[in-house]
């Protein structure tokens, strides 16, 4: 373990002490189990490097060279290289396979085929003690939390050499609610990183963004440029976007929103007229619609070839008179069991909808009421002009505690 190793004596071949351990230096950029390169080894206050090469033995307690006398050129670091304990140890890291953050309370070096490399990071409390107590005093005790190194991603930004950021493919194996909450658990500067490292990818920053807290997404966004909101803003829902461009500064909306796409822009003005926390605020413009006569193959196509609602409302088609009147809805597991050649009529459609003044309050209820995961939105004349989503109603009357509690019982 790493901290068993540090402010250890480091003798010279004849085993007279020449200096103690202060840092070890890795390469993270190589691929699997980085290599150990070497040593920073404080000698009467300055801080000096010693290739693994000259290392005999690394053990507790001892660091055994096999040359007589150190080079005692000032340490300098080098491009690629980070120091563990200085920039890794105790510091958040991302286990990109359970999509938590942890804290690096220990690291677990190994010697490999001759190569001494990091495995693995202990997060475990013991580890955490076993930091605070003398180097003499430290018991070995048992490690109960070890993650294996390929299994976690290290924030580097802070260190100047490193050139290693998290790279976008560990993070596309999470989901992007996952990486919303690592952004909402770590520092600004980390959740910088983090999105910096989706930033090439647009529809994942958007979705990213999407699943944000209200707090955190303004906080990023007004971190970036006019063009860049605007790239983001349009790649997301309609009313997520129209949230998010409402929690800017007042100057910057007009600017943002001219900079969007022009279909973008009609739904966002459309939804900016209504109160964020009414239908019309809440709902989306993008659902899958057909008309009156309608055959159920032919609403089976519509759900199939729609590429702008949200996945949440391809689980219902609405129908409308040809004037865009509201009739109903019917759910898509509905549809799936019946003859394709029937008249959506004849089924059994759910006519229940609310007005876009309808409060969140009166909203959820009525979902609730009808057991709906989608309900429509129709405007004075009863005219369908969106729907909203039962996970849109959840987000909105989750309490904040217990958002907290979660994050909590994530052990990050």
């Amino acid at each position: 373990m790493v901290t068993q190793l540090l402010r250890s004596p480091v003798l010279n071949a004849a085993g007279e002490q020449v200096g103690r351990v202060e840092d070890f230096i890795a390469k993270l950029a190589d691929s699997g189990y980085p290599p150990i390169t070497g040593l920073k080894v404080g000698v009467g206050g300055h801080d000096v490097f010693v290739g693994l090469k000259f290392v005999e033995r690394l053990e507790p307690n001892a660091v055994k060279l096999n040359i007589s006398s150190l080079d005692m050129t000032e340490f300098q670091r080098r491009r690629g290289e980070v120091l563990l304990a200085a920039d890794v140890l105790g510091r958040h890291l991302i286990d990109v396979t359970r999509g938590h953050l942890v804290r690096a309370h220990d690291l677990v070096l190994a010697e490999v085929d001759g190569q001494w490399r990091l495995l693995g990071v202990d997060r475990s409390p013991q580890a955490w003690l076993r930091r605070l107590v003398p180097r003499r005093g430290r018991p070995d005790l048992r490690r109960h939390a070890l993650l294996d190194w390929k299994d976690v991603q290290a924030f580097v930004a802070h260190v100047p050499t490193a050139k290693l950021l998290v790279p976008l493919q560990r993070l596309r194996r999470l989901h992007p609610a996952q990486i919303a909450d690592l952004v909402e658990g770590a520092s600004h500067a980390e959740g910088e990183e983090i999105l910096d490292a989706v930033e090439s990818d647009v529809e994942l920053t958007a979705d990213v963004f999407e699943e944000l807290d209200d707090e955190h997404r303004a906080e990023f966004l007004k971190s970036r440029t006019d063009a860049e909101a605007a790239q983001v803003l349009d790649r997301m829902a309609p009313d997520d976007a129209a949230d998010l461009l409402g929690e800017l500064e007042q100057e910057r909306r007009l600017p943002v929103l001219n900079m969007m796409s022009a279909n973008q822009q009609r739904k966002l003005r459309k939804l900016l007229q209504y109160h964020p926390n009414t239908a019309g605020g809440m709902m989306s413009p993008d659902y899958v619609w057909v008309i009156r006569g309608a055959t159920v193959a032919e609403a089976l196509e519509a759900v199939r070839t729609d590429d702008k609602a949200p996945h949440q409302l391809l689980n219902v088609v609405f129908v409308t008179e040809p004037d865009g009147r509201y009739i109903g809805s019917v759910p898509v597991p509905v549809l799936v069991r019946s003859d394709p050649t029937e008249k959506l009529e004849a089924l059994e459609l759910v006519d229940t909808s609310v007005t876009t003044a309808t409060d969140l309050t009166d909203l959820t209820l009525t979902m609730a009421d009808y057991k709906l995961i989608a309900l429509a939105v129709t405007d004075a004349a009863h005219n369908l002009v969106g729907a909203v989503s039962v996970d849109d109603v959840i987000e909105a009357v989750v309490p904040e505690d217990w958002r907290a509690r979660l994050e909590a019982s994530t052990g990050v």
